[in-house]
């Protein structure tokens, strides 16, 4: 334990002093010295991810608790700043400082085998470490954590709690069922902030949010077969632009970097995994094996992808709360496990992976319940997949070496694979090549 776990019990004020000074020193350091590895989009990406966070927890009275898959664009045309649970709690992980808010938050009843995430933020907000927002917004997608952290902090702290409930199939009816909720969330959220919502500025912003995904999706073709720098932390940042951002200018920009800054990348010749869930970015051992190495990366992972359409969307800009609807009730950590498979198998498709990773991480009921179907079906589509279990939050409940153990010989497996297709290859070519060769000599067969 360290001095702040201490603090959380007896000296809140204290707690919350240092770790907000943490934040922004992070904030300040990385626009200051910014790593020279990274792609411009990398950068931007961590810039917006430490801003958007800090800044929500620098002003709790013009923030909004939410779930990272609720539309964001309606809290954003308010003036408000999304803050999620995943993100209050990678934040506090980057600071090594979760293990208090997780022993503090059972301590306060909440089951151990609960979502770490989620553990961690009730334990800063229990505590009152962190200031609850006076609107607690949240969605049924995905988890069942999810469905009871936002209602436990909601009665413990007698703030104004909205629910949407998402249908797990999507048809026209569904649609105006979730877009008449959302509508209802944001007359409530300007009636609790005392400030109008300007349908125009809205529209604009729902507008935006579909050329951001679409953008998103164009970047997949572009990974293949180039260097694209990544690594774990850096992933989840992307995850959390494109969610809590979406919408924004920002985010659409980040969006066009990366088209930009792919099409530019050195080529790259190595294994190109792609990642289900959260990533353990503060795991050293899975560092040296994933992050900015030239032999494999993390081209992708299905937190950054869930919400894109890769087949058009049926409602503009011009309905918004529809076309946010659309895409809430889309999103393949909604409703049967199937989508999340097949949207998986898109991404390694289109990204060209040689295998995948299915994390299931501490309390995620959601990701264990689907890791076995989608090893079966991302197999036998032609893309080994490896299930680790870990945590992506609480350091303390992850054995970070033995999962890299696994971890490095399913790479070392993925390697030989690679290794054989490109010799089978060469020889087709090389075939191929002589029997050009023979049929232009007129001499027949030249081997």
């Amino acid at each position: 334990m360290n001095a702040l776990d201490y603090c959380i019990p007896t000296r809140p004020d204290i707690t919350h002093y240092w770790l907000i000074k943490a934040f922004q020193v992070k904030r300040a350091w990385t626009r200051a010295f910014p790593d020279k590895w990274m792609h411009p989009s990398a950068l931007l990406a961590q810039n917006l991810a430490l801003d958007t966070v800090t800044s929500a927890l620098e002003d709790p009275e013009n923030s909004v608790f939410t779930s990272i898959f609720m539309p964001n664009e309606i809290f954003h045309s308010l003036g408000l700043k999304p803050l999620i649970a995943e993100a209050v709690a990678d934040f506090i992980a980057g600071a090594h400082a979760e293990l208090g808010f997780t022993i503090y938050a059972e301590d306060q009843g909440v089951p151990q085998t609960y979502c770490s995430f989620h553990k961690v933020l009730l334990g800063a907000t229990m505590a009152e470490v962190f200031g609850v927002s006076p609107l607690i917004a949240n969605c049924s997608v995905a988890c069942d954590a999810n469905n009871i952290t936002f209602r436990m902090l909601a009665n413990r702290f007698g703030v104004e709690h909205v629910y949407i409930d998402v249908p797990g199939e999507y048809d026209e009816e569904g649609c105006f069922y979730v877009a008449e909720q959302l509508r209802e969330m944001a007359e409530a959220a300007q009636d609790i902030y005392h400030r109008p919502l300007d349908e125009k500025v809205l529209k604009e912003k729902v507008a935006r949010s579909q050329r951001t995904l679409d953008n998103l999706t164009r970047s997949l073709r572009l990974r293949v077969g180039r260097y694209i720098k990544n690594n774990m932390g850096l992933e989840m940042q992307h995850g959390l632009c494109f969610h809590t951002l979406l919408g924004e200018p920002e985010c659409e920009r980040l969006s066009r970097l990366m088209i930009r800054d792919y099409l530019n990348a050195e080529p790259f010749d190595g294994v190109n995994v792609v990642w289900s869930s959260t990533t353990p970015f503060f795991c050293i051992p899975l560092q040296r094996l994933l992050d900015v190495n030239t032999d494999q990366q993390l081209i992708a992972s299905d937190m950054c992808f869930d919400q894109v359409s890769f087949t058009g969307w049926n409602h503009t800009a011009d309905e918004p709360y529809l076309a946010m609807a659309e895409r809430l009730i889309r999103d393949s950590y909604n409703g049967p496990g199937i989508r999340r498979v097949d949207r998986m198998a898109e991404i390694c498709e289109r990204a060209q992976a040689d295998g995948a990773v299915c994390f299931c991480h501490w309390g995620c009921k959601e990701t264990m319940g689907v890791s076995q179907l989608m090893v079966r079906e991302l197999e036998s589509a032609g893309y080994p997949t490896i299930v680790i279990d870990g945590d992506g939050c609480d350091r303390g409940n992850f054995p970070g070496g033995q999962a890299a153990t696994r971890l490095g010989a399913f790479l070392e497996m993925l390697h030989a694979k690679k290794d054989a297709r490109d010799a089978e290859a060469f020889e087709q070519e090389l075939e191929e090549a002589l029997e050009g060769v023979a049929d232009e000599m007129g001499t027949g067969d030249v081997r």
